[in-house]
């Protein structure tokens, strides 16, 4: 049984509109949370203090990361930006613009299948596609909407279209409305997956997948391509990050 008197690790992932933060003991997820509208007050409801915490890693897309780094002024932190020292080559021509999901994702990949190479889908807000090579050469990947952001764009964009949310489905040919958009989005979302992946298996043949982020759930069965689902993967990648810079 884990003791909360050793030593601890915290993750603090700030995405757009909520945060996921998660606290490692070695290896191995103790605890995640998700929080709406994140905060620093919020985050120190979250009673982390039972916890001995003594360093800690932020990536944020969005707030203000110091507000948050303040608050718990013990742990020796990282904060992940462009400059930070990394366990693979990152060759983004951008790296200032590169978002630190996407870079924890393949991080958190190829420390994990070492020797693959493996694409990195991350279904979330939007679907993010990124390739590593076996020996940890990072190059980019693509972007494009994901789930939510389809059917918001459906209802936003035209007059009459209704805003629906995820159902699960057994038909290609929508007989209505309803059907048609869930249809389209979800059965053409996942042709896009299955398609990137086939575009990348012209030219490497053995790339393995790994699949991860909000949207998991929704695809991990629907795909036609064989894939490796792991929710966690963008917090595992933050995680060995810090592991890497105080091993330095």
């Amino acid at each position: 049984m884990t003791s909360y008197q050793e030593p601890h690790k915290l993750v603090i992932d700030l995405g757009n509109s909520r945060a996921k933060t998660a606290v490692f003991n070695k290896n191995e997820i103790v605890t995640v949370f998700t929080i709406e509208d994140p905060s620093p007050d919020r985050l120190l409801s979250l009673g982390l203090d039972r916890f001995n915490i003594t360093a800690g890693i932020i990536s944020s897309v969005s707030d203000d990361p110091e507000s948050y780094m303040a608050a718990f002024p013990e742990l020796s932190w990282i904060m992940l930006n462009a400059g930070t020292p990394l366990p693979i080559r990152n060759n983004y021509q951008t790296p200032e613009t590169l978002g630190k999901d996407r870079l924890a994702g393949v991080v958190g990949g190829h420390l994990m299948k070492p020797g693959q190479d493996l694409l990195i889908i991350d279904a979330g807000t939007a679907l993010t596609i990124d390739f590593i090579s076996r020996e940890g050469v990072y190059s980019g990947g693509s972007i494009s909407p994901g789930l939510s952001m389809r059917f918001n764009a459906l209802h936003t964009f035209t007059t009459r279209l209704p805003l629906l949310k995820y159902e699960e489905i057994d038909f290609l040919t929508g007989r209505n409305t309803h059907q048609s958009i869930l249809t389209g989005v979800i059965n053409g979302m996942r042709a896009e997956i299955d398609g990137i992946i086939d575009l990348y298996r012209i030219s490497c043949p053995d790339v393995s997948v790994i699949l991860t982020g909000g949207d998991t759930y929704y695809f991990e069965k629907i795909l036609k391509n064989n894939i490796f689902a792991f929710p966690n993967l963008v917090l595992t990648g933050l995680k060995l990050i810090l592991d890497y810079n105080f091993e330095k």
